[in-house]
């Protein structure tokens, strides 16, 4: 089951992340190409804000939705990925988001213990 935060406004949600993560406001300036100033006003909620590119790169440092980083949410998982983010080919999406395949069973293979030592199994086949 997702962990799920209590309700917080964005510039402490992402005090509390760099906190959990042990990330400086140095660091993660360095990490999101911006100043220091720029993390620091926004945590301090002084008027400084970030730009959706840096909030796209926070949320993927700290790999989290970016609801959750902008307070929306308070279930930290990502729900949307790309397609190149989880090695599937674009026909095999398709053939989920069309309803070719039942997306009930491949969840049901996907969360079973066992089905990651299926997949190297069957790979000595390909």
């Amino acid at each position: 089951m997702a962990q799920e935060y209590l309700p917080a406004p964005s510039n402490v949600r992402l005090a509390d992340l760099m906190k959990e993560h042990n990330i400086s406001q140095p660091e993660l300036a360095k990490e999101i190409g911006c100043s220091k100033s720029t993390i620091s006003r926004f945590i301090s909620g002084a008027k400084g804000t970030l730009t959706h590119e840096q909030v796209l790169k926070i949320a993927r440092l700290f790999n989290v939705s970016t609801d959750f980083l902008l307070g929306e949410t308070n279930i930290p998982d990502r729900k949307n990925y790309d397609i190149a983010e989880l090695g599937l080919s674009v026909e095999a999406a398709k053939n989920l988001y069309t309803g070719r395949v039942n997306t009930e069973v491949v969840n049901l293979l996907l969360e079973n213990a066992r089905f990651a030592e299926l997949t190297y199994r069957i790979a000595q086949y390909f």
